[in-house]
C-alpha cells in the first residue's frame, strides 16, 4: 500500500502553472456631472455673500450721493442699512444703502411699516428695482448683459423715467 498510486486532482496539478482567467471589471459609472448652482446662461454668478457685501466704494458712493448723517433723524454717526435685506439677496449697492443712526436702523429692522417706507422713499427716486445688482436684472431678463455699463445704464433709464412722469416722492 505505500507504493499505491495516488493521482492529485486536475486543479492541483495545474495549480500555478496556468494565468487564471481575468474576469471583466463591471465599468464604473461616471458620476452625472454637477449643475453649478451659479451658472446662470453661461455666466458664472457670484455667491450671496458676495453680492450683498457693502464695499468701500458703495460705501463711500452713498455717502456722496445721501451725505454723512441719518436720512431720518440727521443724527451722526451713521450705519449703513440695507434697504432690501441681505437675507432677500439685497445687494450691498449704494442704492439699495441708507444711512441711518444707531436709533433708527434698529428701528428699521424691528418695525417693518418703518422699513417699507423707507424702501418706498427710494424706490420713488430710483424704481423698484434699487435692491438689486446686475445679476438679479440679468436673470429677471431686464439687461441683456452682466457688464457694469449695462446696468448703470438701465437704472439711469429707470430714474429718468420717474422723473418724466413726475413721480418723486421726497
Amino acid at each position: 500500500m505505500l507504493n499505491e498510486f495516488r493521482p492529485y486532482s486536475k486543479e492541483t496539478q495545474l495549480k500555478g502553472h496556468q494565468k487564471e482567467k481575468r474576469k471583466p471589471k463591471p465599468k464604473e459609472k461616471r458620476p452625472k456631472k454637477q449643475k453649478n448652482p451659479h451658472l446662470y446662461r453661461g455666466r458664472l454668478i457670484p455667491e450671496r455673500k458676495e453680492r450683498t457685501k457693502i464695499t468701500p466704494d458703495n460705501y463711500n458712493k452713498m455717502i456722496e450721493m445721501f451725505g454723512s448723517w441719518c436720512q431720518e433723524c440727521g443724527y451722526t454717526p451713521i450705519h449703513a442699512h440695507h434697504l432690501v435685506f441681505r437675507s432677500s439677496i439685497g445687494t450691498g449697492n449704494w442704492r439699495n444703502l441708507c444711512p441711518l443712526c444707531t436709533k433708527c436702523h434698529d428701528r428699521a429692522h424691528k418695525d417693518a411699516e418703518f422699513a417699507e417706507m423707507l424702501r418706498e422713499k427710494r424706490a420713488a427716486v430710483y424704481g423698484p428695482h434699487f435692491g438689486q445688482d446686475k445679476w438679479s436684472l440679468f436673470k429677471l431678463g431686464l439687461i441683456n448683459n452682466t457688464t457694469d455699463e449695462s446696468y448703470e445704464q438701465f437704472m439711469r433709464e429707470q430714474e429718468t423715467k420717474l422723473n418724466e412722469n413726475g413721480d418723486m416722492k421726497l
